[in-house]
């Protein structure tokens, strides 16, 4: 057997084994949901986000698919779980949403992880959802420069499950000119059932065709463990709604249901085709300390000119409005 050198490490060394390789089962369901909010400091209204990924989960695919210093993007962020489990990996991070009550949560939990200490950039961006919001965001200097776009599949506003991966397709169309050649799309959705025959959904499917039509080619489809295994026993944890839910489909079908134990995740590239069109486009220089003083003074003289979809007005002046 060859004996491990004693030698330290050197920084390169060190973040390759910092990162995970990426397998078909994430085992990211040792803590309850509950105690990964608790244990990770988050706003004690954070659960409150049904929709949210959960932070072992977002941390494994940080972990797995980007390094120290890389940029992560999540077009639809809830209450900043992966904005805020990106910061603490060290991954400069975006949250974007278009709900202010997730814009305050967010932007309280990434308050609280550069309290403790983060040194990377983090913002949280309320936004509207027409076209030129990602076009605002291109003009920003983000195309080809985010590494990791990670997002989950989240409900709308009154819309049936179909609405809502409609919605996520449009998102995914709109946001992938930002992702580098090289970089990763990744999609996490929980198992979902008809209401009212009952039988699991093909979401994952769903998924996977509208991510097809946004330019992504798929690379893998994985699972993250939302349930302990231990001494070869799966212990899962589950929602009242997906209990109430495995009732009724035993109630309808006449046999027993296994709970649910995962969440289905989704990995894509961008399209060659696509990533060679991006980069084509004109780069936006990244602007000096100089260029960002200027338009500091040029925006208290005229707060109004701020445009293109994106919220820029202080924190002060969006909790009042």
């Amino acid at each position: 057997m060859s004996e491990r050198t004693s030698r330290p490490l050197s920084a390169g060394e060190l973040d390759q084994e910092d990162r995970l390789v990426p397998t078909s089962v994430w085992p990211t369901g040792t803590l309850s949901f509950r105690t990964q909010l608790e244990e990770g400091g988050y706003h004690e209204a954070t659960g409150t986000d049904s929709a949210l990924m959960a932070p072992a989960i977002a941390r494994y695919a940080i972990s797995a698919f980007t390094k120290p210093a890389d940029v992560v993007l999540d077009p639809d962020c809830g209450a900043g779980t992966t904005v805020v489990e990106a910061l603490r990996c060290g991954r400069h991070a975006i949250g974007l949403t278009d709900q202010r009550r997730w814009w305050r949560l967010a932007r309280a939990n990434v308050t609280t992880t550069k309290a403790d200490g983060v040194f990377v950039d983090g913002m949280v961006l309320v936004l509207d959802r027409r076209h030129g919001t990602a076009v605002a965001a291109a003009t920003a200097g983000l195309t080809g420069r985010v590494d990791l776009l990670l997002t989950a599949l989240r409900p709308g506003r009154n819309s049936d499950m179909e609405g809502d991966v409609d919605r996520l397709g449009t998102l995914l169309a709109q946001y992938r000119p930002l992702v580098r050649p090289g970089g990763h799309i990744v999609v996490t959705c929980s198992p979902h059932r008809h209401p009212t025959r009952h039988e699991l959904l093909d979401v994952p499917g769903r998924i996977e065709a509208i991510g097809n039509t946004a330019g992504l080619v798929p690379v893998a489809r994985c699972v993250a463990l939302t349930a302990a295994v231990q001494r070869g026993r799966t212990h899962t944890r589950t929602t009242f709604a997906q209990r109430r839910a495995v009732r009724r489909a035993e109630d309808a079908f006449g046999y027993p249901i296994a709970l649910p134990a995962h969440h289905t995740v989704l990995v894509f590239h961008a399209d060659p085709d696509a990533i060679d069109q991006a980069a084509a486009e004109p780069a936006w220089p990244s602007p000096t300390r100089v260029d960002v003083h200027r338009r500091r003074r040029r925006s208290r003289r005229r707060p109004e000119a701020a445009t293109s979809g994106i919220d820029t007005r202080t924190n002060a002046d969006q909790e009042a409005a």
